[in-house]
């Protein structure tokens, strides 16, 4: 009963509705914009159900392009970059959080103070890309390298660029440092576990404190999806890769409405589908605190 209740809010309400009214809002909000006259209204709103429906010939005025070319840049291109940007800020995140509490640890009780420094300097850096604009950074590295770059490439730049990374490092790396002078992190450390200097790995120190941290970041990434959708889509249009970014922008520039209600609504699809994927891994490990959490 719960796990469909979980379905019902997160399957259904969260996804499918979120799409369908996201995709109306933002459409009329975009007819608005650009003075569309009232019949224009009705021909997207036609356009648009024709293409949950799954008609092949849903678009009647610009009968060029298909759905199922844009679901695939959607499917091919757009969900991957996102998934893979995903596991990026997760490892990015993992690592950095790891040698900053095990720094903490060797400072304290062994007076090491050179991973410490190592694990600020780090933090200099990706300071120093998050303060890069997100189209910025985009811009200057295809000046100088072009769009020959790989799709995890690219999702590496777009976690790093913008902050994302920066954010989602800080968020875990004060949850886990706020445990180390907590009762329980202080009776694991006697213990005589590894540290788990540069990964939390099962069984070291870090581990346990991300083990600890773990029902509050996994909310956290939920919460960063629409960032890194957003992000994933200007790195397509800024590299000219055939995703769902590059689709929505010729689209805005070609004033179809058509290509453009498909590219929003695929792109909000996307965005449910990262989103539920998270929650899911909420729900099966801390089905409590996913309840809470809602």
């Amino acid at each position: 009963m719960r796990f469909l209740r979980f379905l019902g809010r997160e399957l259904f309400l969260h996804g499918i509705i979120f799409a369908i009214v996201g995709t109306l809002v933002l459409s009329t909000l975009y007819l608005l914009s650009i003075g569309a006259p009232p019949e224009a209204y009705l021909d997207a709103l036609k356009s648009f159900l024709l293409l949950i429906s799954g008609s092949k010939d849903y678009s009647k005025l610009h009968p060029g392009f298909s759905s199922g070319q844009i679901i695939a840049s959607g499917a091919i291109v757009t969900l991957p970059l996102a998934l893979i940007s995903l596991v990026f800020l997760i490892i990015i995140a993992l690592s950095r959080s790891a040698n900053a509490v095990t720094g903490r640890y060797l400072a304290i009780h062994h007076g090491e103070k050179a991973i410490e420094r190592i694990s600020k300097f780090f933090n200099i850096i990706t300071s120093v890309f998050a303060a890069i604009p997100l189209f910025v950074g985009f811009w200057v590295l295809y000046v100088v390298i072009g769009n020959g770059i790989s799709l995890p490439v690219i999702a590496l730049l777009t976690v790093l660029f913008g902050g994302l990374s920066w954010d989602a490092t800080n968020f875990l790396k004060t949850d886990m440092l706020s445990q180390i002078n907590q009762t329980h992190a202080i009776v694991y450390s006697t213990l005589g576990h590894n540290l788990g200097l540069f990964f939390p790995m099962p069984g070291t120190y870090s581990g346990y404190l991300f083990s600890s941290s773990l029902p509050r970041f996994i909310p956290y990434l939920a919460g960063k999806v629409p960032a890194i959708i957003g992000s994933v889509t200007i790195a397509e249009v800024a590299f000219s890769f055939p995703g769902l970014g590059s689709t929505l922008l010729d689209a805005l520039l070609a004033t179809n409405t058509d290509l453009l209600i498909t590219s929003v609504f695929i792109l909000l699809c996307v965005n449910a589908i990262v989103s539920f994927l998270v929650k899911l891994i909420l729900f099966l490990i801390y089905p409590r605190v996913y309840e809470k959490a809602i």
